[in-house]
């Protein structure tokens, strides 16, 4: 069932994932968002106190969903996932340099709608929108560009590190003449 995708994502496990692999993400994400740990202190400013109790309550949902699927082992549920055929691999590493046109073309051959990426990584459609259009300036930090772009990149099974190094200097070159 394509609904548990969204789980596992938000969990930062892949499908494949073991019941022990759900339980440790879990208590190690748990720990970090729900403590006064000095990464989430850093991120105190652009997060707010709902928000952080919003994605503490997405988790424990995600968790208790995950472990009763995989406790159950109950066959009838399957995980649908982006599967690319050999040709369509070889597209992509055909592909010199992923700009926002690049990813919009890849979802759309492989079939996905920006509502489904959204599903899973509840990353609104309009940031999905900006980055395939490259509209830099709805980005007030490359911090959440760069999330942004991670996540999107997952769903659809790229290489996110290739992705990245094409797309973020572009974004970085938009910066420096904005600020000149």
């Amino acid at each position: 069932m394509e609904a548990y995708l969204k789980y596992f994502d938000l969990l930062e496990l892949s499908p494949e994932a073991t019941i022990d692999d759900i339980r440790k993400n879990y208590s190690d994400l748990k720990t970090l968002y729900s403590g006064d740990s000095i990464e989430i202190t850093a991120l105190n400013g652009d997060y707010s106190q709902e928000l952080i109790e919003d994605y503490l309550s997405r988790l424990d949902d995600a968790y208790e969903k995950l472990n009763l699927l995989l406790e159950n082992k109950r066959p009838e549920v399957v995980i649908k996932s982006v599967m690319m055929d050999d040709g369509m691999c070889d597209w992509i590493k055909s592909i010199n340099c992923f700009t926002g046109v690049a990813l919009r073309t890849i979802r759309e051959r492989m079939g996905v709608d920006l509502k489904e990426i959204f599903a899973a990584t509840r990353i609104q459609p309009q940031y999905l929108e900006y980055i395939e259009n490259e509209q830099f300036s709805s980005f007030r930090a490359e911090v959440y560009l760069r999330s942004y772009i991670i996540e999107y990149t997952r769903f659809l099974s790229l290489d996110t590190q290739r992705v990245l190094a094409d797309y973020l200097p572009r974004y970085r070159k938009f910066q420096e003449r904005r600020a000149v």
